[in-house]
């Protein structure tokens, strides 16, 4: 009797497995730590473009020494959510309204593609017509 309920419980269980298999399945502990958005040789460079993901729910982006970018971060199902802060910049000629001031973003890329030191995300709405893949890999 055992078995066949084990066996039940297997054939229950498994179709919701392979279902998603293929699906990518990110963690907070997997995040966590510094990541280059120029590979492998941005990790050594000291005007690479990076994010870096805190223990404690908190980010920031920049390039170098200088941080561009801050705020929280969490996962929700395989998107990285995150609230955020950009300071201003002058050279920004995509958001003229914004080059002298502090902006608030909402970004949510999904995670679509793992690697143990590497990460896809795609980046871009649906009204968008484009969306576009970043890369990001592991330096610490």
């Amino acid at each position: 009797m055992r078995t066949r309920t084990l066996l039940v419980c297997l054939a229950l269980m498994l179709p919701g497995a392979w279902s998603h298999a293929g699906d990518v399945s990110v963690s907070p502990e997997y995040l966590r730590g510094m990541w280059s958005f120029d590979g492998k040789t941005g990790c050594g460079s000291s005007n690479a473009r990076y994010v870096l993901f805190r223990a404690n729910g908190t980010l920031e982006v920049g390039q170098g020494n200088q941080v561009q970018r801050v705020g929280f971060w969490k996962i929700v199902d395989n998107s990285i959510v995150a609230n955020t802060l950009t300071a201003p910049n002058a050279t920004e000629e995509y958001h003229p309204f914004f080059r002298d001031s502090y902006r608030y973003e909402y970004v949510a890329p999904r995670v679509v593609k793992m690697e143990p030191d590497s990460f896809a995300v795609e980046m871009g709405s649906d009204i968008e017509k484009e969306k576009r893949q970043v890369m990001l890999t592991r330096c610490q």
